[in-house]
C-alpha cells in the first residue's frame, strides 16, 4: 500500500513539474503574438502613439520583445512597457 502511495504521489509530482514547466516557457506566446496583443490594447496597428515627442502610428514604433517565464515583454524603447502574460493578458 505504501509503495502504491509512493508511485502515485511520484507520477502526480512529474506530471505537475511538466505543466508548470509548460505554463512558465509559454510556446504559444510568440514575438508576433506578443505584438498583435499589444497592438490589439492600443487599439491596432493604426492607432496613432506619441513615440518620443513624434506621433506615428502603432506600425512604425520599434519595438522590442524579452521572454521571461510566465510573461513576456513588450517594450517600446525609452517610451512603453507592456507585460504578457502566459495566458495572453496584457498588462
Amino acid at each position: 500500500m505504501i509503495r502504491r502511495n509512493k508511485i502515485i504521489l511520484s507520477v502526480l509530482v512529474a506530471v505537475g513539474l511538466i505543466v508548470v514547466c509548460l505554463i512558465a516557457w509559454a510556446p504559444w506566446i510568440t514575438e508576433e503574438c506578443a505584438y498583435a496583443k499589444v497592438m490589439e490594447h492600443l487599439g491596432g496597428s493604426d492607432a496613432l502613439f506619441n513615440y518620443l515627442g513624434e506621433t506615428m502610428p502603432l506600425s512604425d514604433v520599434p519595438k522590442s520583445f524579452k521572454k521571461l517565464p510566465f510573461v513576456s515583454f513588450v517594450y517600446f524603447p525609452g517610451e512603453a512597457m507592456f507585460i504578457i502574460t502566459f495566458y495572453g493578458s496584457v498588462i
